[in-house]
């Protein structure tokens, strides 16, 4: 009886252990690969750009585009596309739907950004993927989802359903770790690039220009 006792303890601690690992990695991935929710650089800065460009304090967006420079670089890197001059343009005009317009794409490749390096890993590092994943979505639908919802109702389509069907489905081809090695599932690698480009096609659908900027 003491015997299974001490077991049922070792038990215990072993799960208290697992998940306890889960919770370190899944935050100290968190912060490496995008931050909490609520500090992700990009969604506040994209917040304060066009809340100061409403406003027509462009200091303001200056200095918070050049806060920003580092994800402008990634991009550039990775996908050839070069936002500073655009962004150079649109401040000496004060133009702020262009301002918006380049936001907007920003954000755009940002998405396609997470994809890329999940793709590039093939999704073999759980935590990461999954946190990747997860802001893509909520660039999305933070920042993009309304003007996708704008559109749905001026076209009678139904986008932003769409879009929010394929990241659940996204999150799916990611695999698992499983519960103490049980359960464990595998990513799917074809799954995952078939959606995130079909994700990226919707998005172009509502958002033409992005396409035009790419090009």
């Amino acid at each position: 009886m003491r015997i299974g006792k001490i077991a049922m303890k070792l038990y215990i601690i072993i799960v208290l252990c697992f998940f306890a690992g889960i919770v370190l990695s899944t935050e100290k991935s968190g912060y490496g690969y995008g931050y909490k929710r609520e500090e992700d650089p990009l969604i506040t800065s994209f917040k304060t750009i066009i809340f100061h460009g409403k406003q027509d304090n462009w200091s303001m967006v200056r200095s918070e585009i050049e806060n920003i420079d580092d994800r402008i670089n990634d991009i550039n890197t990775i996908f050839n596309v070069d936002f500073k001059p655009l962004f150079t343009i649109t401040l000496q005009e004060q133009n702020f739907r262009n301002l918006c317009n380049q936001m907007a794409t920003l954000v755009f490749f940002a998405i396609k950004e997470k994809f890329y390096y999940n793709q590039k890993e093939n999704l073999k590092i759980f935590v990461r993927a999954k946190v990747r994943l997860r802001l893509a979505e909520e660039y999305y639908t933070t920042l993009l989802a309304g003007n996708v919802l704008a559109y749905d109702e001026r076209h009678a389509t139904s986008l932003h359903k769409e879009i929010i069907e394929k990241f659940a489905d996204l999150r799916n081809t990611i695999g698992s770790t499983g519960f103490l090695g049980t359960g464990a599932k595998e990513p799917n690698t074809y799954e995952f690039n078939k959606i995130a480009g079909e994700v990226e096609s919707l998005l172009l659908k509502a958002f033409p220009y992005f396409d035009i900027i790419q090009k």
